[in-house]
């Protein structure tokens, strides 16, 4: 083998180190960076307190979103609902989780494309949380908070409710290994 061959081989495989290496270092750097942006959306969601939405929600509906008809449905008090979202503040949480819950759905979609169609209900229903809490925020101007409140903030929760449980089954059909995480936070 001359010199020239030699050298040749040398730089080729000097070229194919340093592509691996850059490949090596690009994929650390994805699979870090999609963890830390799953931290970074948990970390987004406010605390609420999860068996009071579903106490309010299900007073109006059931665990699939059906209307109740029964006599035992809608009985919970304005004030009742009041205390247990804590208040407006309590709704406008729930409406800025709304759209976390939203781009959780879409972190699924990297993996499993089929997210695409519960991402845009989500996100639908986020905007429903949010039109709901426009009207709580006109009623305290016009200094009627309290007697929306029930309506608005009750139907906002059921929104709520139902959006946790259809992302918690995205979960478990997209068979994700975040789904402990997913369920400790909602």
């Amino acid at each position: 083998m001359d010199l020239r061959t030699a050298l040749f081989l040398i730089g080729v495989a000097v070229f194919i180190a340093v592509l691996a290496t850059i490949a090596v270092r690009s994929y650390r750097r994805a699979s870090a960076s999609s963890d830390r942006s799953w931290e970074r959306l948990l970390e987004r969601l406010a605390v609420v307190d999860r068996q009071s939405i579903a106490e309010v929600a299900l007073d109006i509906v059931d665990e699939f979103g059906v209307r109740r008809t029964d006599r035992a449905s809608a009985t919970l008090e304005g004030s009742e609902i009041w205390k247990m979202l804590g208040g407006l503040e309590g709704v406008e949480a729930l409406a800025a989780n709304s759209t976390v819950l939203v781009d959780l759905a879409f972190y699924v979609q990297r993996w499993y494309p089929e997210a695409v169609v519960l991402a845009e209900q989500l996100r639908k229903s986020a905007r429903e949380i949010e039109w709901h809490v426009d009207r709580l925020r006109a009623a305290r101007q016009n200094g009627k908070l309290e007697a929306a409140f029930t309506e608005y903030a009750q139907r906002a929760a059921v929104v709520y409710y139902l959006m946790t449980k259809r992302l918690v089954v995205l979960y478990q059909h997209a068979n994700f290994q975040l789904l402990a995480d997913l369920e400790r936070v909602l």
